[in-house]
C-alpha cells in the first residue's frame, strides 16, 4: 500500500514521529463534509459537535464503560463530590484504555493493508446518534445507580441519595474528565514537540508513540519516587511535627502519676505529640470504674513515647522506663497497643480492657511514624511491624526475668495498620497461642500474613468474612456480639480456651477487605455473600474495577455509623474483651459500653 492510499492519509503516526489529529483515527484531510455543502448556522453546529466527539467507537466505548462501572455497587454510600470524583476517574481510565485499543487496531490495520471506508453522512449520523447517547447515559446511569447506593445507605443506617445526587455527582465527574483531558491533550502536544524537533530515524510510526510513552513514564516514576514520594513525606512529617505541638482544648495534662506526661513522668507533657497527649490525659479513673461496675478498682497505667526524632529502639527504652516507674510489672495484666500511623490508640477498646481489669492493669503504646496510615502503608509497611516486635519483644523479655507466679499476662490490641503490625509479630498461629494471653484486632487487613493464615485454616463449611477457626477454640472472628457466641450455621461455639483471640472485622470495611489481588482475582467472600441484602451482595467482580471500587471507599469509610465501615466502638470492643478475659457470657455490659460512650471523647481513631 502506497503512502498515497486514503489510509496512509489517516495515520495516527507520521514517518517521523509525530502524533496526528491528537491520536485518534481521523478523516482524510480531502473527506467530504456536512459543513461544505451547508452554511446555515445548525449545520456549522453540528460540525462542530462532530468535531467535539470526534471519538473512534473502542474509546467512547470503554468511556461509557468506565463511567458506568464507577456508578457499579460498592461497600459504601458515597457523596455526590466524592463520586464525581470516582467517575472522573473512571471515565479517563476508561478513555486512555480504549486509545490504547485504537492505536493497535490503526497499526495492525495498516500492517495489513486493510482500510475501512464510511460514508460521511453515515458517520456524521453515527457520531452525533453516539454523543446523544453519551449525553444521555451520563445522567441515566447514576440515575439507575441510586437504588445500589440506597441500599447500601440503609444497611450502614445513613439517609439514602436523591437526584440531586445524581446530577451533582455527574456535574463533578464531567469536570474532572475535562481537566484530565486536558492534562492528557498538554502531555500528547509535548511529546509531538519532542519527537517532531528531534526527528530520530528510528522513531516512526507505532515505535515513535511507544519510545515517548516509555519516556514520559519513566521519567513520571522517577520523579515521583525520589522527588515527589519523598517530598510528600517530608511534607507530612512537617506537617505532623507542627500537629504535635498543639493541644486541643478538650486534652489536659494528666494529674495522676500512673500515666505519661504527667508532672512526675519521665516523659514530658509536649514531646508527646497530638496522639500521644490524647491517650495519655484520656481512660476511666479508679473512682471511675468504682462508679460503674460497684466493685474495688485500681488506677490503670498508661505508658507512651513518640519519635521525636529519635529511633525506635529508643522510643522502645523510654517506655519500658515510664513501665518501670509506675510499677506496671506488678499489674495483673499488660496490654501492648501497636498505634496507628501517627501514634493513635482506640480509646474505646483500651478503656474497654481497663474497665474490665478493674484497673489493675497497665497499656504500652509508642508512636512509630509521624506519617497517616495509608502513607506510611505505602512508604514502608514494615515499620508497624517492626515497632511491634520491638515493643513486644522488649516487654515479654522483662516479664519472663520475673518469677512464674508473679508475671502478668500479656495481651494485644491494635487497629487498621496497628492491627497489621500486632499481627507481624508472630511467625505463625501456634506463634501466636504460645507467646500472648489474648488480643482483639480491629479492622486489620486480610492482608497481614497471620490472619491469612487463620483465614485459609478455616472449617470447610464457614466463610472468609466469618471464618470458623479450630471451632472457635482459641481465635473468634465477629462483627457484632452474638458472633462471639454462635457459629454462622446458628450452633454455639464449644468452650473458648486461653488464649483466647478476636478479630473484629465489619462486612463493610474496605481496610479490611481491600488488596492488590482484587485487581485480578475474584474474592471468596463475593461468591460467599452472592445474594444476601449486603453491599457484598449486590457487587460484582471485575479486574481493576472492584479494586478500584473498594480504594475508593476507603476515604468515606468512618463517615458511617458505629459497627459499620472502619469504625469499632463500645458496644463491639466491649464484649469481644469481655470474651477475651474469659468473663461470663451472661454478663450485661450496657453500664460499661454506656460509660465509654460517655466519656470517650469524638476523635477519629
Amino acid at each position: 500500500m502506497g503512502l498515497h492510499s486514503p489510509f496512509a492519509r489517516r495515520r495516527l503516526i507520521s514517518r517521523n514521529g509525530r502524533i496526528l489529529n491528537g491520536g485518534r483515527l481521523g478523516r482524510p484531510a480531502d473527506t467530504f463534509r456536512f459543513s461544505d455543502l451547508f452554511e446555515s448556522r445548525w449545520k456549522l453546529a453540528l460540525f462542530s459537535a462532530d468535531k467535539l466527539a470526534s471519538l473512534t467507537v473502542p474509546e467512547a466505548a470503554t468511556a461509557i464503560g468506565g463511567y458506568a462501572a464507577s456508578y457499579s455497587p460498592s461497600l459504601l454510600p458515597r457523596p455526590w463530590y466524592w463520586q464525581g470524583l470516582v467517575a472522573g476517574l473512571g471515565t479517563m481510565f476508561g478513555y486512555q484504555s480504549g486509545l490504547l485499543l485504537s492505536w493497535t487496531i490503526s497499526a495492525v490495520a495498516e500492517k495489513l493493508g486493510v482500510e475501512v471506508t464510511i460514508k460521511p453522512g453515515l458517520r456524521q449520523g453515527g457520531m452525533l446518534a453516539g454523543a446523544t447517547l453519551a449525553g444521555l447515559g451520563t445522567i441515566a446511569i447514576p440515575l439507575r445507580s441510586l437504588r445500589w447506593h440506597r441500599r447500601n445507605a440503609d444497611y450502614v443506617r445513613k439517609p439514602g441519595p436523591d437526584a440531586f445526587w445524581a446530577v451533582a455527582s455527574a456535574g463533578a465527574a464531567y469536570g474532572v474528565f475535562f481537566v484530565l483531558m486536558a492534562q492528557w491533550k498538554g502531555t500528547l502536544w509535548l511529546i509531538n514537540q519532542l519527537t517532531g524537533r528531534l526527528h530520530h530515524r528510528f522513531a516512526f510510526g507505532l515505535v515513535a508513540r511507544l519510545t515517548a510513552t516509555l519516556v514520559v513514564l519513566a521519567t513520571i516514576l522517577v520523579v515521583f519516587d525520589q522527588i515527589i514520594l519523598r517530598g510528600v513525606i517530608g511534607v507530612a512529617i512537617t506537617a505532623s511535627a507542627r500537629v504535635d505541638l498543639r493541644t486541643p482544648v478538650n486534652v489536659f495534662q494528666p494529674t495522676t502519676p500512673l500515666h505519661s506526661g504527667s508532672a512526675e513522668s519521665l516523659v514530658k507533657w509536649d514531646d508527646l505529640g497530638l496522639q500521644g497527649k490524647r491517650f495519655t490525659c484520656a481512660g476511666p479513673s479508679r473512682e471511675r470504674i468504682l462508679a460503674v461496675l460497684g466493685e474495688p478498682a485500681s488506677q490503670p497505667i498508661r505508658a507512651y513515647a513518640s519519635m521525636n526524632g529519635r529511633s525506635l529502639d529508643e522510643v522502645t527504652q523510654t517506655v519500658l522506663a515510664e513501665l518501670d516507674r509506675m510499677g506496671a510489672w506488678s499489674r495483673k495484666a499488660i496490654l501492648v497497643v501497636t498505634t496507628t500511623g501517627r501514634g493513635n490508640v482506640n480509646e474505646w477498646s483500651t478503656s474497654a480492657f481497663e474497665f474490665l481489669m478493674r484497673g489493675d492493669c497497665a497499656t504500652a503504646a509508642m508512636q512509630y511514624s509521624g506519617l497517616p496510615s495509608a502513607v506510611t502503608m505505602m512508604s514502608s509497611k514494615q515499620v508497624p511491624v517492626e515497632a511491634s516486635r520491638m515493643l513486644f519483644g522488649a516487654i515479654e523479655e522483662r516479664i519472663a526475668r520475673l518469677p512464674s507466679d508473679r508475671r502478668p499476662k500479656l495481651y494485644l490490641a491494635g487497629e487498621s495498620l496497628g492491627a497489621f503490625g500486632s499481627n507481624g509479630i508472630f511467625d505463625s498461629p501456634d506463634d501466636l497461642l504460645s507467646r500472648a494471653a489474648g488480643g482483639v484486632w480491629t479492622g486489620c487487613p486480610t492482608f497481614a500474613p497471620l490472619q491469612t493464615m487463620l483465614t485459609r485454616a478455616r472449617n470447610p463449611n464457614s466463610t472468609v468474612v466469618r471464618p470458623v477457626v479450630d471451632d472457635g477454640r482459641h481465635v473468634r472472628f465477629a462483627m457484632n456480639p452474638a458472633d462471639l457466641l454462635i457459629d454462622p450455621s446458628g450452633a454455639r461455639f464449644g468452650e473458648w480456651v486461653e488464649p483466647r483471640f478476636v478479630y473484629l472485622q465489619n462486612d463493610t470495611d474496605p481496610v479490611v477487605w481491600w488488596g492488590t489481588h482484587l485487581l485480578w482475582r475474584r474474592p471468596e467472600w463475593l461468591d460467599e455473600m452472592t445474594g444476601t441484602r449486603t453491599p457484598m451482595g449486590q457487587m460484582t467482580w471485575w479486574p481493576f474495577i472492584t479494586f478500584w471500587q473498594i480504594a475508593a471507599d476507603m476515604p468515606v469509610c468512618r463517615s458511617v455509623e458505629a459497627g459499620f465501615g472502619h469504625k469499632y466502638h463500645a458496644a463491639q470492643c466491649v464484649p469481644a474483651w469481655a470474651g477475651v478475659l474469659g468473663l461470663d457470657s451472661k454478663t450485661d455490659w450496657q453500664p460499661v459500653i454506656d460509660a465509654l460512650n460517655t466519656d470517650v471523647p469524638p476523635v477519629a481513631p
